[in-house]
């Protein structure tokens, strides 16, 4: 099992210590860029996928 499909059977088992760095590695897998809304952003980061032209935001 690779190291993308066991993050993702992780995401899947709603663990309480998974952290940004594992849900934006799942993210990416499943096509979706980080996008900072600019340089004075600060914590507010979404997540775009070109293909489905969707967004995840967090505001």
């Amino acid at each position: 099992m690779s190291k993308k499909e066991k993050l993702i059977e992780r995401l899947l088992n709603i663990p309480a210590d998974l952290d940004y760095s594992e849900l934006k590695n799942i993210l990416k897998y499943v096509g979706y860029l980080e996008d900072n809304k600019g340089k004075t952003s600060g914590s507010r980061i979404r997540f775009y996928n070109k293909e489905s032209n969707l967004f995840i935001d967090n505001t």
